[in-house]
């Protein structure tokens, strides 16, 4: 099952994934007010979830700012690709320019993969992790072929794909993950992006004005 919350003001997607176990990964917990964390923790609590992991997309604070207290609360590790560890040097700037919380690390172990490993939780319950970089270094797209689904983070939106004028980003190096990366997964795979609302592969395919400029 996927349920979906929505945090903080620039309107994040945050993902619990979970099956009949009652285990669960986290995608994304951009809680950054205490109100939000404690929805979120609410939810997985009054469900009985088993969380097991907190997946990253890519570090930017709006998708990483709730991360660091759920790692501590659940005593689970946080994972990313280790290239995201660059976006972590300008934390203090994205906190005094964004109206975010300043982000406490103390305590908070981290887990790196690898574009191309696999994430195993429940009842086989499988994510592949696809490289999606070019919005900022170490994207990481988490696919479910159970589910027909496969989560983006900033990569892909409707219509539209993530900005590359912040640090570290590349038009070129994004659109090509996309392309190769995403738009190569079956049609019927539907995909859920860090901001506004799900989409799938064969619309993005045929409508999406950024992939068909290149």
């Amino acid at each position: 099952m996927i349920k979906q919350f929505v945090f903080n003001h620039f309107g994040e997607n945050t993902y619990i994934l979970f099956d009949k176990t009652k285990q669960c990964v986290i995608i994304d917990a951009g809680c950054n007010e205490k109100e939000e964390i404690q929805e979120l923790i609410s939810y997985i609590e009054n469900e009985k979830l088993l969380p097991q992991k907190l997946l990253l997309t890519h570090a930017h604070i709006d998708h990483f700012c709730g991360m660091p207290e759920l790692a501590r609360y659940f005593k689970i590790p946080i994972v990313m690709h280790e290239e995201g560890k660059k976006i972590f040097d300008i934390f203090a700037l994205q906190t005094s320019s964004m109206n975010f919380q300043p982000i406490d690390m103390a305590n908070v172990n981290f887990e790196y993969i690898n574009y191309r490993e696999k994430i195993l939780f429940g009842d086989n319950y499988l994510l592949e992790t696809i490289n999606a970089s070019g919005h900022c270094p170490g994207s990481i797209a988490y696919y479910s072929p159970k589910d027909a689904s496969v989560f983006v983070g900033d990569a892909v939106f409707y219509q539209s794909i993530g900005r590359t004028d912040l640090y570290g980003g590349d038009l070129d190096e994004l659109v090509s993950n996309i392309n190769n990366n995403i738009m190569s997964l079956p049609l019927d795979t539907q995909i859920f992006s860090g901001h506004g609302p799900m989409t799938d592969v064969d619309y993005e395919k045929t409508n999406n004005p950024y992939l068909q400029q290149y």
